[in-house]
This record gives structure tokens, sequence and C-alpha cells, in this order.
């Protein structure tokens, strides 16, 4: 007995127990979100929201003379009116139906197309708001998770277009509520109560149901469908095809697709059966509105003397009422749902980045052009956010004006780690950063990344002319002169000159099947001659010789060196062929420096360092001597 109970309180409970992980969505409120939707839509398109106003009128009056009409034919055949009355009243009202009717549909489609403009707006702003977060989010999960809900708060009929169309239909539901509601008074008042509460429940149930979608199905799925796009993106590039092919990772994926698909239809089934109880549920509320209608209609026209036009009348309203009613409460259920995606689209938007403090002078300093760049590191630890161990810990360093610096050290060291804190795309956990005495979060982090040309090991390129990927901007604001010298110092000039458009040849083949790919060696001189080209301060090279062999590397640094004469340099590489020609070197291990000084200091104090540079020294001679061997065998053939 006692489960029974309890499963006729499940039946009717509208709890919904809080499944979601990860960071929650503000919780804006009806209101709130309502002016939000409003205004937004009225700044980006005024046409959109008349629209709105003008379809849900003629919806409205639509469905209303479709109720009316009967009731009207009825009657004049009952008062017996001439067949040219009849016919007149009919055009009239026919007439009236198709301005009606073309109203209704022209209102559509222009907020069908009127919307386009508002979400081309919506998904700029997210795009910005991608673009410009603190980089520290773009490494952490949870906020992945929150931008795919945001991102797909902006798709086509959910979230923000979603709750302006439900607005329209509430409108509509609304008026056809009130409209009805007071016809079906003059049956009985009760009624209209009996109705308006059955309606209720429905909306209960249809509430229920979307809250437990929004949680357990889009919330829980979030982390599962960013899964399912980086795996979907990754076995479409190329780039991956030849490990994929060559490591037999054919089995591995269609097990992970299959990991990720096993998640996906248990949630499937677990919405499925939610759904099918609330129709249920809902079915048999509406079928016992419609046997109180019937009974209540059935009894007026045998025993009240209810005429048949009126009955007919009676008949649509009460219909219009039950459906107008369960209209609004669904659409008012489905406003909500859309609202928690809007939560999640606004919750991003609003989400707060690390403001600089303006009481302490923070960011407030935007020129930053100086004769001399030198930077002090003064006790800076750092750990990535959500761990405890520090990666860096209490770095004590100073990059002199002009020094070519060389950070080395064995993968995980922290040398990457140094230069995110360099270029501020991460903060210090303890300690700070000085430019030329200055905390570098004084700077405004904009114009302090303009100090620095980047390149990185793993070099991305775009699907653009090459040109464009050297100089990263229009036609109208690129110096084609220095694109050219960029590269030619890179040592790209000769390979581009084979190609027959030149620096206009394509990248990649996404946009043009006539378009080109460069290997890993050639992607980083590219990167190479874009640092080059932006002529920036302070050069940071992050392991940009990796695809290159041993001889190449050597010989390219060489280049580094020509190439970065007078800046403020930084190499970091776990080789040591780039510390020669540097003025100081720092070897890390464990994130802390172990080593610092001259390529011939530390090679006389035959620490870490001289055993590295020992060890990677007699591949580069073995190499070097395989070269000469070769050029030999080439020379006395052709002396023959």
């Amino acid at each position: 007995m006692k489960k029974f109970i309890q499963k006729i309180k499940e039946f009717f409970s509208n709890e919904v127990k809080d499944e979601e992980k990860g960071i929650q969505a503000n919780k804006y409120g009806f209101i709130n979100n309502f002016s939000y939707a409003v205004k937004t839509s009225w700044k980006y398109n005024k046409m959109y929201i008349i629209a709105v106003i003008v379809s849900s009128i003629a919806m409205s009056l639509f469905e209303l003379v479709g109720v009316v009409i009967p009731k009207v034919v009825l009657g004049l055949v009952e008062t017996g009116v001439n067949t040219k009355v009849m016919v007149a009243v009919v055009l009239i009202i026919g007439v009236f139906s198709v301005l009606i009717s073309f109203a209704k549909e022209k209102s559509r489609i222009v907020m069908e197309y009127g919307f386009d403009k508002v979400q081309y707006r919506l998904m700029g702003n997210y795009l910005r708001k991608v673009f410009f977060t603190d980089f520290k989010n773009m490494e952490n999960p949870d906020f992945l998770d929150l931008t795919e809900r945001a991102r797909k708060a902006t798709y086509y009929g959910r979230g923000f277009q979603g709750y302006c169309n439900n607005v329209q239909w509430v409108l509509n539901a609304l008026t056809l509520s009130v409209v009805s509601g007071i016809t079906i008074l003059f049956i009985h008042p009760l009624l209209v109560l009996a109705l308006g509460i059955l309606s209720y429940l429905s909306y209960r149930f249809f509430e229920n149901t979307m809250q437990w979608n929004k949680i357990h199905y889009d919330n829980a799925m979030a982390g599962n469908w960013r899964k399912h796009e980086y795996l979907s993106q990754s076995t479409r590039d190329f780039g991956y095809a030849k490990d994929i092919r060559l490591f037999g990772m054919t089995h591995w994926i269609q097990r992970l697709w299959e990991d990720i698909n096993t998640v996906f239809l248990k949630r499937c089934k677990m919405r499925h059966n939610q759904w099918t109880l609330c129709e249920v549920k809902i079915s048999l509320l509406n079928l016992i509105q419609n046997g109180i209608l019937y009974v209540v209609l059935i009894y007026l026209v045998l025993h009240k003397n209810l005429s048949i036009s009126n009955f007919v009348l009676y008949l649509g309203m009460v219909a219009t009422f039950s459906a107008a009613m369960t209209d609004l409460f669904s659409n008012l259920v489905w406003m909500h749902m859309n609202q928690l995606r809007m939560d999640d689209y606004r919750t991003f938007m609003d989400w707060e980045e690390e403001q600089p403090d303006a009481e302490k002078d923070e960011g407030t300093i935007e020129d930053i052009s100086l004769e001399r760049y030198e930077f002090t590191f003064e006790n800076v630890s750092f750990h990535y956010p959500g761990h405890q161990e520090d990666v860096l810990k209490n770095i004590n360093l100073t990059i002199k004006a002009g020094m070519k610096l060389a950070v080395v050290g064995i993968n995980g060291a922290g040398k990457t780690t140094l230069t995110k804190l360099l270029m501020r795309l991460y903060e210090p956990t303890k300690g700070r950063i000085l430019l030329n005495g200055v905390d570098i979060k004084k700077f405004n982090r904009s114009k302090y990344y303009e100090i620095f040309a980047p390149v990185f090991q793993n070099v991305e390129i775009f699907a653009f002319p090459i040109w464009e990927n050297v100089s990263m901007r229009e036609r109208e604001r690129t110096d084609m002169k220095l694109v050219e010298q960029a590269i030619s110092r890179s040592g790209l000039d000769e390979k581009i000159s084979k190609y027959e458009k030149g620096m206009e040849t394509q990248l990649l083949r996404i946009f043009d099947s006539k378009g080109i790919d460069l290997s890993g060696g050639e992607r980083q001189r590219l990167a190479m001659a874009k640092a080059l080209y932006q002529n920036r301060s302070v050069i940071v090279l992050d392991e940009p010789t990796a695809a290159l062999d041993a001889l190449a590397e050597d010989h390219m640094y060489q280049e580094f060196n020509k190439m970065v004469e007078g800046k403020t340099s930084i190499f970091i590489s776990h080789r040591l062929s780039s510390t020669r020609f540097c003025d100081q070197i720092v070897m890390f291990e464990g994130g802390e420096i172990i080593e610092q000084g001259t390529h011939d200091e530390l090679i006389e104090k035959n620490g870490a360092y001289a055993y590295m540079y020992q060890v990677q020294a007699q591949y580069y001679l073995e190499e070097s001597q395989k070269k000469d061997e070769k050029d030999l065998q080439r020379g006395e053939v052709e002396y023959v």
C-alpha cells in the first residue's frame, strides 16, 4: 500500500532532482528575461517585434472567426433570411477571413526573416565573448560546457528565438482564452473553473517534464556533445588522417563513438520515457475535460432548449478555451524552458573576466611605446585552475632589454608556462612580473599583447591566401612589400615562387580545391614570417624548430639570430642547439630554475645542462658526419 501511495505521489509530483554538474546558470527570472528579449530584439530589428504583435492578433482573430462563422450561418438559417442576405454575409466574412489570413502569413514571414538579423547579432556577441574571454577559461572543461550550452541557445527555434516565438503563442492563447472564457460564462461559471483547473494540471505535468529535460538531457549532455564535436572534427581533419590509418586507430575511434553514443542513447531513452509518461497524464486529463464538456452541452440541448447555432458556438468556444488554455500553459512551459537556455546564454555573456582594478591603477596604462623592454619575475609561482600543485615555483628571473634568453629543460619542466605568464595569458598565482619596473597588471592587456611576436610549436594555418596568413589583416591594411621581405627572411620565398599564384596561393582545400598545404617545417617558417611582419619588440619562440631535423634546426637558429638582432628574445626549447648564440641560459626542472648562466659558464659548471648538451651534441655530430659523407660521395661521382 505504501509503495502504491508513493507511486501516486511520484505521478503527480513536480519535484526534479538537479543532477547538473559544472557551472550553474544564473536565474534571471521571467520578467527580466522578457524585458531582455524585447529590448534586444527592438535594438537589432524593430520590425521583428511589430511582426510578433501583429501575428498574435491576426492568429487570434483568424481562430475566433472560424468559431463564429458556423454560428452565424446556422443563425441565418434558423431565422429564415433570404439567400441574398446570407450570401452577402458569407462574402463579407470570407473577405475578412482572407485579409486576416494574409496579415497572419505576412507577419509570420517578417518574423521568420526578421529574426535572422537578431540571431546574427546574438551569435556575433557570442563569438566576440569567446575570442576575448580569459585564456584560462578555454582550458576549463566546465566553462567549455557552459560555452556549448550558450551556443545552442542561439540556434533557430531554441533559446532566444524560441522564447520570442513562445511570447507570440502566449499572447494568442491568452486572447483566445479571455474571449472564449467570457462566452462560456454564459453557460455556467463553474465550467470555466473546471476547464481551467484541468488545463493547469496539464501545464504542471508538462512543466515538470520540460524541467527534467533541461536538467537531465540538455545540461547533462553538454559535455558529451562537446566530445562528439571534437571527435567529429578530428576525424574529418586531413591532418589526422595519416595517424588514423598508419596506427590502425579506426577500431579505437569507433569504440569512442560507441561510448559517446551509448551515453546519448541512454539519455534519449530516459527522455522518451519521461515524455511518454507526460503524454499519458495529459491524455487522461483531456479525456476528463471532453467528457465534462459534452455532458454539459448535451444537457443544455435536451433540458434548456439550447439552439443548434448556440450549441455549435458554445461547442466551438469551449473547444477553443480548452485548447487555448492548454496552449497557454504549454507555451509558458516552453517559455520557461527557453528561458533556462537564455539563462545559459546570458550567464556566458555576463561572465566576469579578470578585470583590472582601477583603484590599484591596474590596466590603465595604454601607451607602452618603450625604448627598452626589460622583464623581471619576482617570486613567481603558478598552478593551473583546478589544480593544487605549482608548475612554477618561486621563479626569480630578469630578462634584460635586447637579451637573447634560452629557456631549456625536458618536456613538462615549466618552460611554456613561463611564456604564458610573460605574455599575460595567465596571471601568477603568487609573486609578480615587472616590465621596466612596472607590474604588468598595470598595462592595458590588449596593448600589452602588441609587444609580443610569438612563434609556437603547434602552428595553425588558416584557409586564407599565403600573404594573409602572414599579415593577418585585410588587403587594404597589408603592406605587401613587408610580406615579401618577411617570407624571404623566413626562407619560404623559394618554395612560394614555384606556385602559379605565388603569395595569392590559397592554403588548405577548404575554400579552394587547388589549395595547398605546408609541411611541419614550412608551417613553422610561415609562423616566423608572421612574427617578422609584425615587427614587434619582443620575440618569443616556443619550440619553433620541433618539426625540423637537427641540421636544419641548427641552420634555422642561425637565421633566428640574425632576425632578432637588437630585440628582446626568448627561445624555449628542450633541445640545446639554440643556446650557443644566446646571451643567457636558464635551465628548468620540476618548475624551478636549477641552473643559470652563459653557455660556456654552464658547460664549465659540468652540471645538468652540460650533461644534456653533451648527449645532444653527440647526436648532432653523428648527423653532421653522415651529411659530410654523403656530400663527399656526391662530389666523387661528379668528378668521375
